[in-house]
């Protein structure tokens, strides 16, 4: 049994995170649009130091059919030592080894950064998956393993309760949001912070009372029960995460974890 958010977030999908930043190959109607940006800065990225939870991304997809701007998750460390970051399966919509591009310091062209490696995107419905990994061009790409730079990550967080604050970070917010958890299941935690589109696949977390956070999940869709299909005029209500621990299990990888500041 799932609760009515989990629903609900099923139904809003399809015109909020799931849609991210998105960018047609090409104009369709070219009367009635503007002409497409330069293809190497495809679209506004803030502009960030390192790579890491937080950052915006922007993922040309392998079959060149378009692309779509989406978050950093939590960065990982592979069986084999590569470095690689999480985000949302569905913003590699066709699949693929699509490349992916980030404002390091607002340079342009966008850098590469990496490679998606593993893309699962099953559905919005109930325990379908919503996860993907990318992977980095080796390690000088600059990283940062602190949500936005400020927030360092000490562990990955598995006993959640409903009550519990959880927070989210993304592009498209350009903030943190909070709120408490309202439901847990097997893959997934629904909790009630606003988000909006281009939140797709950023960190959320659990504070800890020394500043330090533990990653919970990557975010991967959202919902208003009051406007089940808002579109991106609004933010959503409430956010669902997919949770990372299941997938760095099965997919043998490690959190990259950072010691608190000093007091």
């Amino acid at each position: 049994m799932h609760s009515a958010l989990l629903v609900i977030a099923s139904l809003f999908c399809a015109t909020a995170f799931i849609t991210a930043v998105y960018m047609l190959p090409r104009n369709t109607n070219p009367a009635h649009e503007t002409s497409p940006p330069p293809l190497l800065s495809p679209i506004d990225l803030p502009a960030s130091s390192a790579v890491g939870p937080g950052a915006g991304i922007y993922v040309q997809y392998a079959d060149g059919s378009g692309g779509m701007g989406c978050t950093a998750g939590f960065l990982v460390r592979t069986s084999t030592g590569q470095t690689g970051v999480l985000t949302a399966g569905h913003c590699n919509r066709p699949g693929g080894a699509s490349t992916v591009t980030m404002n390091f310091a607002g340079i342009l062209p966008y850098a590469t950064l990496g490679t998606f490696s593993q893309t699962v995107s099953e559905g919005v419905h109930n325990e379908q998956h919503d996860i993907g990994l990318i992977v980095l061009n080796g390690d000088n790409v600059p990283q940062n393993p602190a949500i936005g730079d400020s927030l360092p990550v000490s562990g990955v967080a598995t006993n959640l309760r409903p009550g519990q604050e959880l927070c989210k970070f993304g592009m498209g917010s350009g903030e943190a949001t909070c709120g408490p958890i309202t439901e847990v299941t097997g893959s997934k935690v629904v909790f009630m912070a606003p988000g909006r589109c281009g939140d797709s696949g950023g960190p959320v977390y659990l504070n800890e009372s020394d500043g330090t956070v533990r990653a919970v999940g990557i975010l991967i869709r959202g919902g208003d029960p009051g406007k089940p299909k808002p579109g991106c005029a609004a933010p959503a209500k409430f956010s669902v995460a997919e949770l990372i621990q299941p997938w760095l299990d099965r997919w043998r990888l490690t959190a990259v974890t950072a010691a608190a500041a000093p007091g």
